[in-house]
């Protein structure tokens, strides 16, 4: 087993030393205990939520030998779990420091498609970027077709990684009755937004989901378009077009993409095309491109070893599967260096100096690259009072709650109002928590003034249905309690990033020990834990302090978050 484990690891290029029969160090990561399984009849034992690995060893016994990670095959995998962190495992993969490879070139990959791009692309945007950083990439870019769905996960990813985000978009140019591939990816903010109205003249406004060249000749500005591996002969065909897109782009580049793709070989029609361009576009006496090459393989699956699932996935999209290469994965550079190599002749080229090159053009399209969605902002509308209501409510959260009182008294049935006054709170302080009093408050006046003005106004539809909220507001026409139906099926909060361990929960029946009572100016009395995080204004300063640390004088900040730090209890 020891063999096995030790083969994987250097398949992988994990660096290592073996300790003794059980034992390896991996560095800078730790070390890991071979777990034998092949004694037992299964890898977990115990039921229900008592479920944990079959492991022969105490994990004390272990961790006091400072093992802190258990190794095991599991299918064609190695797996691996932390002792002193959860019952998870981790693949075996893109840990501690990297055997470097014989080629140091700078390279980033600009050729990932990531689960977005439906039934056609595997490896959630987390992986991909904990590979690119284990590689030892500055940068990570992604081309998914048709979407850019995955753009905003990037951006997280790689902020947390420390990594820099590309965002990319492949796409097919219509000109003329003939059709070729494109890459856009993003430099400037400008670039984004422009991006952002291709993807619309692609999905919205064509009928066939191409890219008519107008519209790409009119956002281009602010992005680096690359034409695709198969473009060579419309560009010699359309010198004008080509220049015309040099002169509104950052960048204009023709995609070279050396990967096997049609069942272990290089497609022909790839393989001519890229010679065609190669042969036209370079001038032997000067030594430049017309357009500069740049090394963009198209990835689809993190790691060789998954390439059944993208046959799997297009199986499913197509109904059938034909015979694909196992190679449209995430390499490193000695890899890619190989593949040039191999099908460049080096009398005639400089190849060190051309995959140098190419390489160099994915680092300046990853250096240039600095749009980025502003999540530190909040764009949700808020709602503009009329005169006539300010006198009235004073503020919008005033209104909104007066406006649920009023539909309070009219809608409730008798007998039954501490059902639905618990079941209001509920939903008003996960709206509240939310930021969303300003939106129910613009669907209120929407829908009031199509009313107004004889208009149609259906009972409600979907999830809407579950909101006692939009119910008195006069919103839908649907008792959510008189019919069964659910709040969470229209906001959760976890649905709007407000995860269970970040959430302090309002109740009414707790244990003063455990929680604190705190009485608004409204008369309104809520139960936080007395370990909640609220900002408060004490003595002319902002500070933080725990619910159970709050003085009678204390003004407390509302900011929609003021509820929503972090908490060690679970919702009674």
């Amino acid at each position: 087993m020891m063999k096995e484990l030790q083969a994987w690891l250097e398949a992988n290029r994990i660096a290592y030393r073996a300790i003794d029969r059980e034992v390896v160090e991996i560095e800078n990561f730790g070390k890991l205990f071979l777990a034998d399984l092949s004694e037992v009849p299964s890898i977990f034992r115990g039921t229900g939520s008592d479920v944990q690995f079959n492991l022969m060893e105490r994990p004390e016994v272990l961790l006091s030998e400072g093992i802190e990670y258990v190794a095991f095959p599991f299918g064609d995998n190695w797996y691996y779990y932390g002792l002193r962190e959860g019952f998870r495992f981790n693949i075996l993969k893109y840990i501690g420091r990297r055997v470097p490879g014989k080629v140091s070139i700078p390279y980033v990959n600009l050729g990932v498609h990531t689960p977005y791009e439906l039934l056609n692309a595997s490896g959630d945007v987390s992986l991909w970027v904990k590979k690119a950083r284990w590689l030892g990439h500055t940068a990570l870019g992604i081309c998914d077709r048709n979407t850019m769905g995955a753009t905003l996960a990037l951006q997280k990813e790689c902020a947390k990684a420390g990594l820099r985000h590309v965002f990319g978009y492949s796409c097919t140019l219509a000109h003329e009755g003939e059709k070729v591939d494109v890459k856009i990816y993003c430099q400037t903010q400008r670039g984004l937004r422009n991006l952002l109205r291709i993807q619309k003249a692609v999905m919205v406004d064509s009928e066939d989901a191409t890219l008519a060249l107008p519209d790409l000749l009119r956002y281009s500005d602010g992005n680096v378009v690359v034409l695709g591996r198969l473009s060579s002969y419309w560009m010699e065909q359309n010198p004008h077009v080509v220049k015309a897109l040099q002169e509104v782009a950052d960048k204009v580049y023709y995609q070279v993409d050396l990967s096997e793709y049609k069942a272990e070989r290089l497609d022909a029609e790839v393989l001519k095309a890229t010679a065609h361009y190669f042969d036209t576009f370079y001038d032997g006496e000067t030594g430049k491109f017309r357009v500069e090459p740049v090394l963009i393989p198209e990835s689809y699956y993190p790691d060789k070893d998954e390439a059944r699932t993208k046959i799997v996935l297009n199986k499913i999209a197509c109904g059938a599967a034909h015979a694909q290469s196992d190679d449209q994965y995430f390499k490193d550079t000695d890899m890619l260096y190989e593949q040039v190599c191999a099908l460049f002749d080096g009398d005639r080229w400089g190849v060190d100096e051309l995959f140098e090159l190419m390489c160099r053009h994915t680092v300046e399209i990853a250096e240039g690259a600095v749009a980025r969605y502003q999540t530190e902002r909040n764009y949700m509308p808020r709602y503009d009072m009329t005169p006539e209501e300010k006198v009235r409510y004073k503020d919008a959260h005033r209104m909104f709650r007066e406006l649920l009182e009023d539909g309070f008294r009219r809608l409730v049935p008798k007998g039954r109002e501490e059902e639905y006054r618990q079941r209001l709170e509920k939903e008003i302080y996960i709206l509240e928590s939310t930021d969303n009093v300003d939106y129910m408050l613009i669907q209120y006046d929407t829908v009031n003034w199509a009313r107004r003005n004889g208009i149609l106004v259906g009972c409600g539809r979907g999830s809407a249905g579950g909101s006692l909220v939009l119910y008195l507001l006069g919103i839908t026409l649907i008792d959510p309690i008189g019919y069964g139906l659910l709040f969470e099926r229209f906001l959760l909060p976890e649905r709007a990033g407000l995860y269970a361990d970040r959430v302090t929960f309002v109740t009414d029946d707790v244990l003063s020990c455990h929680f604190y009572r705190i009485t608004f100016e409204d008369g309104r009395i809520l139960c936080l834990d007395r370990d909640a995080e609220l900002v408060v204004v004490r003595d002319g300063e902002r500070t933080v302090v725990y619910a159970d640390q709050l003085r009678e004088d204390d003004d407390v900040v509302f900011d929609n978050r003021d509820l929503l730090f972090t908490l060690k209890v679970s919702r009674l």
